[in-house]
């Protein structure tokens, strides 16, 4: 199959399939041949402007941009013509960025080059933990948001970024768009749990008339339209677990009570406003704890009036201390699940729509484990990756070309993943987020730009993994007529420890700031990582420190 016969089908099959006809226009698609296509005129209009997907009507029309768009509830300004397919359900963006990526690449008729799909680190700011979560919506437009507190956007593919929020109280997990304009971020910051935007991210505001009993941390977020989206958590299991959900746009929002099913909740993934799943882990031990917890796949078909644990048939399965990180579904038919457990590392799949899942360990060489990011690209092939070892320092990622029955170390892939996201059938492009944000792509490997003078440590003497036995002392540098110094601490998992330090008018130059492990509370805290955070003047920089 050729690419242009791919696109061919994709129109098709938004209408019904290859037999149906449609609208006043038909299926003018069919039996074209490159030429005929790329010259093609629909009302006049060019059908393509080889080069420039983006601005292609071809695909405005797929995505109801103006002129075209007047028969949605909220037309965009100037529209003359229908989305298109008109009256039909709207063709996936997965889809119409196949279409746009084959504009962009000139029309060429001929099958897409897969063998030469590799990943490479895009331009995307470096945090210390890691950038936990991306979004698309379409492969050159994009979010991320990190562990510095900083939401970044990148309009070209990733190869260049722009911070367009930056909270230094904020620790943020995830983030999904409706639009090009329309978008969240969640976060595990109690005082602001979710961050929305109108116009792309060009303004960010927290949300304010969360319910009560939303989660105290929210760790998921699926955005199935401008109108209703859900967010779930969270992954501290002496927190009550729940499922926020907006059907208005977020004039409104509701609380779903998870504790009869779940004990901590991450990810979630609806695919209509009825429709969806859950992730995380129960225990029939109580009290929970990550130690005795397993995985719960939960469905709802009613908008989370009631829910299904569809993984409870194989609870035998399990060990404990495991439970359901990250979801993805390729198809209506086939999905998987990302198992974190500390010791080991394992995801679950299904291949009739989540009925039924199965076990799979990851058996790599490597003995990967502590997964959190799972994606594949099709039944076959795909990847997971994470920390690695249950002391956080491996971050390793694993690739299996058999749905998931053997492994093999793919270190070369990314660190620290948390999360993938693919555009095309067949993919044509991918990201990842971890250490950076990482791209799949055939594009030619470029050479490395050299280090940006604002990517250099400005404050703390190195972004470097630092550990101590005892008490931890970093070195601090406060440039000249800074106006506030503060230090944050949170533990791995983001729950916040203690505000160090919070100085006005600080005094410049260098200085150690010592840590005596004792939180907020004056607990003492036991053996593990932690992220410090030192923000100077709204700019941030943070090392990943281990406490023995």
């Amino acid at each position: 199959m050729t690419r242009l016969d791919r696109v061919t089908q994709i129109l098709d099959q938004a209408i019904g399939g290859p037999n149906v006809n449609i609208g006043v226009h038909r299926a003018f698609w069919r039996g074209l041949t490159r030429e005929q296509f790329v010259t093609k005129k629909v009302f006049d209009l060019p059908l393509v402007t080889v080069s420039d997907g983006q601005h292609s009507n071809l695909v405005k029309a797929l995505r109801g941009e103006s002129p075209f768009g007047i028969d949605l509830p909220t037309p965009p300004p100037d529209a003359e013509f229908s989305r298109m397919p008109a009256g039909l359900a709207a063709v996936a963006e997965e889809d119409i960025a196949f279409i746009q990526q084959w504009i962009d690449d000139g029309c060429p008729d001929e099958p897409p080059v897969v063998n030469e799909l590799r990943w490479r680190a895009t331009n995307a700011p470096r945090a210390s933990s890691r950038t936990d979560d991306i979004w698309f919506v379409d492969p050159a437009i994009g979010w991320a948001v990190n562990s510095n507190g900083q939401i970044v956007h990148t309009e070209d593919g990733g190869t260049s970024w722009v911070e367009q929020l930056h909270d230094e109280d904020v620790y943020f997990r995830c983030v999904g768009f409706a639009s090009r304009t329309r978008g969240w971020a969640g976060t595990l910051t109690a005082s602001k749990r979710l961050f929305q935007t109108r116009d792309g991210g060009g303004h960010w505001t927290a949300v304010s008339n969360l319910p009560p009993g939303t989660p105290a941390a929210i760790c998921g977020l699926s955005v199935v339209n401008d109108q209703v989206v859900f967010a779930s958590g969270t992954n501290f299991p002496n927190r009550p677990p729940a499922v926020i959900k907006t059907v208005d746009g977020g004039q409104t929002w509701t609380a779903i009570d998870m504790k009869p099913f779940a004990d901590l909740l991450i990810d979630t993934f609806f695919t209509s406003p009825d429709t969806g799943w859950v992730v995380g882990g129960k225990t029939d031990q109580p009290p929970a704890t990550r130690t005795n917890v397993r995985p719960v796949v939960l469905r709802t078909e009613d908008g989370g009036r009631t829910w299904v644990d569809r993984a409870a048939a194989i609870q035998g399965v399990f060990p404990r201390g495991e439970w359901g990180w990250k979801i993805q579904f390729l198809d209506d038919g086939v999905g998987f699940v990302s198992l974190e457990n500390f010791n080991a590392g394992a995801i679950l799949k299904t291949l009739d729509g989540g009925l039924t899942w199965t076990r799979h360990a990851i058996n790599d060489p490597q003995l990967n484990a502590n997964l959190e990011g799972v994606g594949f690209v099709d039944a076959q092939h795909g990847w997971v990756g994470g920390w690695g070892d249950a002391n956080f320092q491996r971050l390793s990622s694993s690739e299996t070309r058999d749905g998931g029955i053997t492994w093999k170390d793919a270190n070369e892939i990314g660190k620290a993943i948390n999360r993938f996201r693919f555009f095309g059938r067949p993919v044509t492009v991918g990201y990842a987020s971890g250490e950076t944000v990482y791209k799949y792509s055939s594009e030619p490997t470029r050479a490395p730009r050299a280090a940006a003078a604002e990517e250099r440590p400005r404050f703390l003497e190195s972004l470097e993994p630092v550990s101590a036995v005892g008490p931890l002392t970093i070195g601090v540098t406060v440039p000249p007529a800074a106006e506030r110094l503060t230090v944050r601490i949170w533990d791995r998992f983001g729950d916040f420890v203690l505000m160090l330090v919070d100085e006005p008018d600080p005094r410049a130059g260098r200085r150690e700031l010592t840590w005596d492990r004792h939180d907020a509370t004056g607990e003492r805290r036991p053996p593990g990582y932690f992220i410090w955070r030192v923000t100077v003047d709204g700019v941030s920089e943070s090392r990943l420190v281990r406490l023995q």
